[in-house]
């Protein structure tokens, strides 16, 4: 039976689109997906019986056995695995619980500015998946707020444009976060 392609790609990014024989990496070979237990010898198709494979390493295997450290090691790996999905998914269920909120802080702020003729600054229709994706991003309720700020207080803007001057504020509040990210990895901090 086929393995699904999205089956295929948990594996390699579960194995670190590394060989899980020879640890030679992607791209510097191609990589496929094994049968660590073959299933002519009556393997299955399920993740814990699958690792990452160097085209040399799977063609060279063929229906033979692994030893037992191998199947161990997979099996480990693929316990990790399936608790770190978990672990995801209770957070990102944390965090979606969370969103309401944050777009409701947006929205209020938002439409609590309210320019000439008591009408709000116009707004984008995709404003809600923008502005969780800055949230994803690590932009923090009150970096939300000072990004909103800039963008009101910001004089000679037409009212049309400070939607997407608050964007651009917060991009680069984005990226300030990503540099300032990348240079604790630098430093060893992290």
């Amino acid at each position: 039976m086929a393995i699904s392609k999205r089956t295929r790609y948990e594996v390699l990014r579960r194995d670190n689109f590394t060989c899980r024989y020879c640890g030679a990496k992607a791209p510097d070979v191609v990589l496929h997906v094994d049968h660590v237990i073959p299933v002519a010898l009556g393997g299955s198709d399920k993740s814990g019986n699958l690792v990452a494979a160097c085209a040399d390493c799977n063609s060279g295997k063929t229906s033979t056995s692994p030893d037992a450290a191998t199947v161990e090691d997979v099996t480990k790996d693929a316990l990790r695995w399936a608790a770190a999905i978990q672990e995801a998914a209770r957070r990102a269920a944390e965090l979606s619980a969370d969103d309401e909120a944050y777009l409701a802080r947006f929205y209020d702020i938002w439409h609590g500015c309210t320019p000439v003729f008591d009408k709000p600054f116009p707004i984008s229709s995709n404003w809600r998946a923008t502005v969780l994706n800055y949230r994803r991003a690590g932009l923090t309720n009150l970096g939300l707020v000072e990004c909103m700020r800039a963008a009101m207080e910001k004089p000679g803007i037409p009212a049309e444009s400070r939607y997407p001057y608050f964007c651009g504020v917060a991009r680069n509040r984005v990226q300030a976060l990503a540099e300032a990210a990348a240079q604790l990895i630098d430093d060893g901090e992290v």
